[in-house]
């Protein structure tokens, strides 16, 4: 679908409060009115006005008193209160009415609110292009129709039967597009008014932003027009506010920055520009729908996607304790536990998620607001009870951190809350395939079906059985399902299949697993296996075919090539090719034992089993007839080969000789490294143990000094050291000398200072080395 040539509708009711109290009330018809809220003072506020009302000066920024002294005569009905609150279910109930008139239309229907709905009538409009002639269309098949950028309505159609010649900007296409959907939307609004009796305004267009704001040029009960060379006249004027995503903070924010008042104003600003302003997303956006281009789709959204009520309480009305914030949350609870119950009856949904929202009033006067959100449990019961329970809990922890006592029903709170609202949403189908499953619904009793025959008896005792069965304990199920079944047990129950066939139902602790059916298949497979087998060599033998005489051959004999001897004459080559390295030569005599072991083991096991066993076991050799093919004598190893085989017989010694040419060179270049290093070769050919042998192992004992506890010693007070009385003289000289030897190269470290004044030296700059100082050895003092 190309998004820049759509045709968008929005239809919005007229002044739809006061069309349903009409409805409700047929006295009221044709008289002013006002619909105001439930609260009583001055009047209540007013929050719809028809255009009766508004002829004589009444609007919805007014209270009911002020609007009788403009108009006496008008009527107040007021919104029915219901546990505190408005109850807008009549409301609500006309607009859902509304919407299934406009879904016959098309698909693609978006509600916007209570009263307003975006559709996208495109494909209609194509299908219509396909069976009518436009040039046949007028003014009156379409009534209270306006185009915006003409005087009239047959302005604009002449300019679509001439193609648009008088301006170069006129899409004729699209125009054409426009004039059938406006015949379109004409016959909506009719089907809207012979069903419901409620009169609307429509707004067509391209895009859902320019619907919506053409939609409100021309009412009540008309439609607006915007061809797309007449989005610069609508913007000429428009303010920036009045444009969809730009009537909060960003809007200002745009307008300050860009010190723009209108649309038309933003039309003079480059994309580039836009985007050095704000980010690359936001500037491309806003260059983008100042030429009135905009691709958000319609969505098809006929029910709303959450369920929700809430409640205001401005001024002394702010909620100060906990009694009074658990009343208003039961009653909100209750509200959306009923409205949930009408909206399971019509749409089959659940929710799956409550969000609690909540205003906290802060000390200098400001509301700070803030939401939390709940996700439903399997188990949780959707009633008035848990939303209250739930809401109450998640505000308590986020305003007062702690958690709900029953002592503390009178506590006050920290500060005023001037706003509690709770709504539910993330619907999805009650479908079967969608229930959530408990752990204890995959421990129920399965069936094993199999067809047997069976009595009316049978059934009643199995179906009391399976009651019993869902009725056990938990932990017994899992005792049950954790342990092994056996299979001579089993205890089959019968039961009735779907096709009236007599089915074994066994219950959890006598089923028998899926890897015991498996086997036993497998098992019955091979008995057929078997059977068919005997079967079919008898038939063969019937037949007059060629008889096969297969002679076994011993385990030496060449007639394969993967024989024994070729094994045993393989692995001596390769013990030859490596006979210098002992290593391999032992890896290859582990082979060759393997081998033996196995021949063996392959022995007993064919003197054990019969021979008639053997023979049914062994796969049927496909039978040929041999008489007829000729034998060639191979003169390399002397064979007769068969004439049809000899090529592959041949392939065979071309590969041998292959094989023991790279052994060859791989020979060679072994000798030559042997004779250029046999040095190195003969340590190389000393073992592991024959190192450990020759070579000394250091004794642990080295490492210890001999002390003779028995000798008298000393404690020397300089170092603290237990000193022989022998030694001890010595010992002291010792320290002596170290102390002599500082002395010294103190005054060797004062003279170079001295004499540095007298003659003049060289100062090294560098900054790694330094000036070494004079330094005698403590062994001089010894000599």
């Amino acid at each position: 679908m190309d998004l820049e040539n759509r045709i968008v509708v929005l239809i919005d009711m007229d002044c739809f409060y006061c069309q349903v109290e009409e409805k409700l009330n047929p006295e009221l018809k044709g008289k002013p009115i006002a619909v105001v809220q439930y609260n009583p003072w001055k009047g209540g506020g007013i929050i719809a006005v028809n255009y009766v009302a508004r002829a004589m000066g009444v609007n919805r920024h007014m209270r009911g008193d002020d609007a009788k002294e403009k108009c006496p005569e008008i009527q107040l009905p007021s919104v029915p209160c219901k546990k505190g609150k408005a109850n807008i279910s009549k409301y609500r109930d006309a607009g859902i009415e509304v919407a299934k008139v406009l879904q016959r239309f098309t698909t693609l229907l978006e509600r916007a609110s209570i009263d307003e709905a975006y559709l996208d009538i495109t494909i209609p409009v194509q299908k219509r292009l396909q069976t009518i002639n436009v040039h046949t269309l007028a003014s009156s098949m379409m009534p209270n129709t306006f185009a915006l950028g003409y005087d009239s309505l047959d302005h604009f159609i002449s300019d679509i039967h001439s193609c648009g010649s008088d301006s170069i900007e006129f899409d004729f296409e699209h125009a054409q597009k426009l004039l059938v959907g406006a015949q379109i939307v004409s016959e909506i609004r009719a089907a809207v008014f012979e069903e419901t009796g409620y009169t609307c305004s429509a707004g067509i267009a391209h895009n859902k932003i320019l619907a919506k704001l053409v939609c409100g040029m021309n009412k009540p009960n008309k439609q607006t027009v915007l061809p797309k060379h007449s989005v610069n006249i609508l913007y000429k004027t428009l303010s920036v506010k009045k444009v969809k995503h730009l009537g909060g903070k960003f809007g200002d924010y745009v307008c300050e920055i860009l010190k723009i008042q209108t649309m038309g104003q933003l039309q003079l600003f480059t994309e580039r520009e836009l985007q050095a302003k704000f980010d690359e997303k936001n500037g491309t956006w806003l260059y983008n729908i100042a030429r009135g281009i905009d691709i958000e789709l319609v969505q098809a959204k006929f029910n709303p996607k959450s369920i929700g009520c809430c409640k205001n309480f401005k001024g002394k009305s702010a909620l100060l304790d906990l009694e009074s914030v658990k009343k208003w949350l039961r009653d909100l609870g209750d509200e959306i536990e009923e409205r949930l119950e009408k909206d399971a009856l019509e749409n089959n949904r659940t929710p799956k998620q409550m969000v609690i929202s909540f205003s906290v009033q802060l000390q200098d006067g400001r509301d700070t607001s803030s939401s939390r959100s709940y996700n439903f449990l399997p188990d949780d019961e959707l009633c008035g009870e848990l939303f209250t329970n739930k809401a109450f809990e998640i505000l308590l922890d986020s305003t007062e951190g702690c958690k709900p006592k029953e002592a503390d029903s009178n506590k006050k709170l920290r500060a005023p809350i001037t706003f509690l609202g709770i709504s539910v949403g993330k619907f999805e189908d009650n479908t079967d395939n969608k229930k959530t499953k408990k752990i204890k619904d995959y421990f129920c009793a399965g069936s094993s079906k199999e067809t047997v025959p069976k009595s009316n008896e049978a059934t009643k005792v199995n179906e009391t059985k399976i009651t019993n069965i869902n009725n056990i304990d938990k932990n017994y199920i899992l005792h049950k399902f954790l342990q092994t079944n056996n299979d001579n047990e089993q205890i089959k129950e019968e039961t009735m299949g779907p096709n009236n066939e007599k089915v074994l139902e066994s219950p959890l602790d006598k089923q028998e697993s899926f890897f015991a059916k498996f086997l036993k298949k497998g098992q019955e497979n091979k008995k057929s296996n078997q059977e068919s087998h005997d079967n079919g060599s008898k038939s063969l033998n019937k037949v007059n075919s060629p008889i096969c005489n297969i002679i076994e051959c011993g385990d030496d004999s060449n007639d394969t090539v993967y024989s024994g001897s070729t094994i045993n004459e393989e692995i001596n080559k390769s013990i030859a090719l490596f006979e210098d390295d002992p290593l391999d030569i032992a890896r290859v005599s582990n082979m060759r034992e393997l081998l033996k072991t196995t021949e063996n083991e392959v022995d007993k096991i064919v003197e054990v089993q019969p021979r008639a066993d053997i023979s049914s076991r062994t796969e049927t050799p496909e039978i040929t007839d041999t008489s007829h093919i000729e034998t060639v004598e191979c003169f390399e190893c002397g064979k007769a080969v068969p004439l049809n085989q000899f090529d592959e017989h041949a392939d065979y010694h071309i590969a041998l000789k292959l094989r023991e040419e790279e052994r060859e060179v791989l020979r060679k270049t072994k000798d030559i490294t042997a004779l250029k290093e046999p040095a190195r070769d003969v340590k190389k050919k000393k073992s592991v143990q024959e190192l450990n042998k020759n070579e000394a192992k250091p004794s642990i004992s080295k490492f210890f000094t001999k002390f003779d506890m028995t000798a008298p010693v000393k404690m020397c007070t300089e170092c603290g050291e237990k000193i022989a009385v022998e030694k001890f003289c010595e010992h002291l000289d010792f320290h002596e000398a170290q102390k002599l030897s500082r002395e010294l190269n103190k005054k060797n470290i004062v003279h170079s200072y001295a004499s540095s004044s007298g003659k003049r030296q060289r100062i090294s700059t560098s900054p790694i080395k330094k000036t070494k100082l004079p330094c005698k050895s403590i062994d001089m003092f010894f000599r």
